[in-house]
């Protein structure tokens, strides 16, 4: 499994966590690279479907990720909703 693979598995169980199945997670690699390695707009595309704001949602999605040890030095929220 490569690390956008489990990076996209952790992101799919922490939205399952807080009630919503994930769709389809998309991550990209930030046109800014001081935004990090990778960004998803998850928490966007489950706001309405959760009925919270994004940012919100982001912040609860970060701490229910369960992931290797090293995989990701650090998540963080941008813009309106974005996880770097």
């Amino acid at each position: 499994m490569t690390a956008h693979d489990t990076i996209r598995a952790a992101l799919i169980q922490a939205a399952a966590r807080l009630g919503a199945p994930a769709p389809d997670v998309v991550l990209e690699r930030p046109r800014d690279p001081t935004h990090g390695d990778l960004a998803t707009n998850l928490a966007l595309t489950l706001a309405k479907k959760l009925g919270e704001k994004p940012r919100a949602i982001a912040e609860r999605l970060i701490a229910g990720l369960e992931l290797p040890p090293g995989l990701v030095r650090k998540a963080e929220i941008a813009g309106p909703g974005f996880i770097n």
